[in-house]
Parts: C-alpha cells; structure tokens; sequence
C-alpha cells in the first residue's frame, strides 16, 4: 500500500512529459502543413525572376541568380495590356461582392428573424442550389444573355455573380445568432425594420460581412469558364484570360506566366490581409468548419 503514492506520482510524471510531445507533434504538423501550402507560392514567386535558361537548368535552382530581375513583369505588361485584365477584374469583383452583400444580408436577415408560410421550403430550394453544377446551366443563360445582347459587356460577364446563394446561407446563420431582445429592444424605442437592421443587425455582423466579401471577391475575380464563353474583345478580359495569353499548344512561356500570376494574386493578398480578423471572428461567430 506504500507503494501506491509513488506509483500515482510516476503516472503524473508520464503524462506531464507527454504533454510537451503532443504540442511539439502538432506544433511539427501545422507547420508542415504550412510549408505545403506556401511553397507553391514562394516557388512561383522566385520562378518569375529568372530567366528561361535558368527555369531550364538541371538541377532545378530554387533561388534566382539575380534577385532585382524585373525584367519578366516588364514584359508581362508589355507583351499584353495586362493593365487593363486587372482593371477589368477589379471592376467585376467588386460590383459583384458589394451586389452580392447587400441582397445576402437582406435576405439572411429575412430568413433569419421572419417567419412566413413556406419559410423553410424557400430557404431549402436556395441552398439546393448550390448543388446545381454551373456547367449545366451555360447553355441557358448564354441564350439569355445573348438575347437582351449582353454579349461582351460587363453587365453579361456578371450576371451569374450578382447574387451569391453561399452568400445567403452565410448571412443567415450570421444574423440568426443576433439576440432577439436586441431587435425587440429597437422596436419598442420606435425603430423600424429598415433601421433595425442597418442600426442593430449589420454591425452585429460585421465580421460575416467582411468574410463574404473576400469570398465573393476572390471567386468574382479568380472566374474564368464564364468570361471565356461571354467574352470576345480584348479589352474585355479579365485577369484569368490572360494569364492564358502566355501559354499555346507548343510550349508555356513560364517565366511570363508566373510573372503575371504574381501579379493577380497580390490584390486578393492585398484584400485578406485588410480583412483576415474579422474573418476569423465570422468563424468563431457562425459555428462555420473549413
């Protein structure tokens, strides 16, 4: 029986020790993971300073031999007027994210705060939506586009993305966590429902907000299949449509093309890092998994 303090006193002693090695393992995996996910980009980055002949040297160099070499993004808006693909996309991803929070919001708040007959049937035919692949609806919406001769403009290239329907489910599981004493509390002090929810909801879900509007950015802006049907003048493509420039059926200019691709993705970094806070909150707030 003596010996049973001590023995309790070498079990403490194991599973404090083995602590440690349980945050120094998952410490080693989420870095590991980490390096999986940036290398890719650090290796992009260094590829667009150097030369063919350096991409081309076996064995492969991961620095470049001149780190000021500037000369493939000179190129890059040289060769293309890459300029305009950037101004094209901006325009389209933000008309389309900003379009996209304020129906999202209104309707999340609607389904979130409302109840009418039919409430869960309409909600559930929206998210079954998401379950549509885009691809199967081109045909139609290119006829339709075509009819009301949207063809090669701005307005045609964002009619797919003017409305979000993730944007809706985002906003409603956002607002539906909203206590209800708040917006009842407003009611009595004589606010209205507009007020309520541009007083009492929208900051509320500031966070949400934010998150969606870098989703929506970032899907609007890194949209391809759509502007390739619908668009045909040069000085109508976006960002993805040229990166394409760079590469034919004999051989890809990679030099060029992780120039270019360099450059696009700087504002979407540009934008996440402005943001990267409340998406965290949003997270936490909406019980979201990624």
């Amino acid at each position: 029986m003596a010996d049973l303090p001590q023995a309790g006193g070498l079990l403490r002693g194991a599973g404090a020790r083995s602590v440690p090695l349980a945050r120094w393992l998952t410490a080693a995996l989420v870095a590991a993971g980490a390096l999986t996910v940036v290398f890719p980009f650090v290796w992009i980055a260094l590829t667009s300073l150097k030369t063919p002949p350096e991409i081309q040297r076996v064995p492969l160099q991961l620095a470049p031999d001149h780190w000021g070499n500037l000369e493939n993004y000179r190129e890059v808006f040289r060769r293309a007027p890459f300029s305009r693909f950037l101004l094209n996309s901006a325009l389209l991803a933000t008309v389309s994210a900003v379009s996209s929070l304020v129906v999202s919001a209104l309707a999340g708040y609607g389904f979130a705060k409302f109840r009418f007959p039919g409430h869960s049937v309409f909600f559930f035919a929206i998210i079954g939506i998401l379950m549509v692949p885009f691809q199967s609806v081109v045909v139609p919406l290119y006829l339709w586009v075509s009819r009301l001769g949207l063809l090669d403009t701005y307005l045609g290239i964002l009619a797919p993305d003017l409305v979000s329907v993730f944007g809706v489910f985002l906003m409603r599981q956002a607002i539906e966590v909203v206590p209800d004493d708040y917006i009842a509390a407003a009611r009595i002090d004589g606010c209205g429902e507009w007020g309520i929810f541009w007083r009492v909801v929208l900051p509320a879900v500031t966070p949400a907000l934010a998150t969606l509007a870098i989703i929506k950015f970032m899907w609007t802006w890194n949209e391809f299949f759509w502007p390739l049907v619908v668009v045909n003048s040069p000085s109508m493509k976006t960002v993805t449509m040229g990166l394409i420039g760079f590469t034919n059926m004999y051989f890809i200019e990679y030099n060029l093309v992780t120039a270019a691709a360099v450059v696009s993705v700087l504002p979407i970094l540009l934008i996440f890092v402005i943001l990267q806070k409340w998406v965290v909150q949003a997270a936490v707030m909406t019980g979201l998994k990624g």
